[in-house]
């Protein structure tokens, strides 16, 4: 019984053979993968790397809790997990902590949208000497969206006006009848698109400009339009002073929320297809690399 009481996790002495054994596994597993990024092109590697750490990232969580329970846990992640428990003194376990915290760091950061460094470099190459940050970066790029957001709201509102005035119906019956249920400050997360469009060009060669291109070629589509043509009856007095009606047209016409699919036929994305050579759907990677960004933003 003694003996079963040491083996438990958290108590005893380090198990340092095993420690030694698990810690040269991660090794091994974490130059296999060094190896395989350094087999691609310069640019390639570093994209690719960030796009594969996205999912290790989102697992890295269950690994330590697998290893905590005595599970194997899978990855250089797990691997250096596994090595880390193997040492259970309280000071082992604060300093692979503090490790772990800086690889979960580097993980959110290169899960970000490429888009937003391309964006950085492009803000710092200036005449002017102005330095911008990672933040700014953001900044410059959601109002940058947010401006084709507002362009295609335009759009649909005068969609509406043209169809009443070109179509010869009653103005004021089509006004009243008129339902606008568009919110040009929501229906929409930048963050979301902002991924979307980083993950379609596969974190490679991404502009601000061919972003806003490629949105602002969908813009008539965001706030869909839809309208019914009806009749009433109007009333009015002859020059005899007689009540005579005729029966006119109006046109009821309703701006709808952004469409969020739009997004998707802007960027040719199918979220059920397979990202790059990884074993994730680009619908997966858009959601790690959308909530990387919210997190990095909003700091929690």
């Amino acid at each position: 019984m003694a003996e079963n009481n040491k083996n438990q996790i958290g108590e005893g002495s380090d198990n340092y053979g095993n420690a030694v054994r698990q810690t040269a596994n991660a090794a091994k597993q974490i130059g296999r993968q060094s190896a395989k990024q350094a087999a691609a092109k310069g640019a390639e590697a570093t994209a690719n790397a960030a796009a594969s750490t996205v999912k290790a990232g989102v697992e890295a969580g269950k690994a330590v809790s697998n290893v905590a329970v005595g599970t194997a846990a899978g990855g250089p992640v797990g691997a250096i997990a596994s090595a880390a428990w193997s040492m259970r003194h309280t000071l082992f376990k604060v300093l692979i902590s503090i490790c772990l915290a800086v690889v979960f760091l580097v993980v959110t950061v290169i899960s970000l949208p490429a888009i937003i460094f391309d964006n950085l470099f492009g803000l710092n190459d200036n005449d002017s000497g102005e330095s911008f940050t990672v933040i700014e970066a953001i900044d410059d790029l959601t109002n940058s969206v947010v401006g084709v957001i507002e362009y295609g709201y335009e759009l649909a509102v005068s969609f509406v006006s043209d169809l009443i005035s070109g179509g010869g119906y009653d103005y004021d019956k089509s006004m009243e009848a008129f339902t606008d249920n568009a919110d040009i400050t929501s229906g929409y997360d930048t963050n979301y698109i902002l991924a979307a469009y980083s993950v379609s060009m596969l974190q490679q060669n991404t502009t601000k400009e061919n972003m806003v291109e490629k949105l602002t070629n969908v813009a008539g589509l965001m706030f869909p339009v839809t309208y019914v043509v009806k009749e009433f009856e109007s009333f009015f007095e002859d020059p005899l002073g007689y009540l005579m009606s005729e029966v006119k047209e109006f046109v009821e016409c309703v701006i709808h929320p952004f469409d969020n699919s739009v997004i998707l036929k802007a960027f040719d994305l199918n979220l059920d297809s397979q990202y790059g050579e990884f074993d994730i759907t680009c619908g997966e990677a858009i959601d790690y690399m959308t909530e990387s960004l919210r997190l990095s933003v909003e700091g929690n």
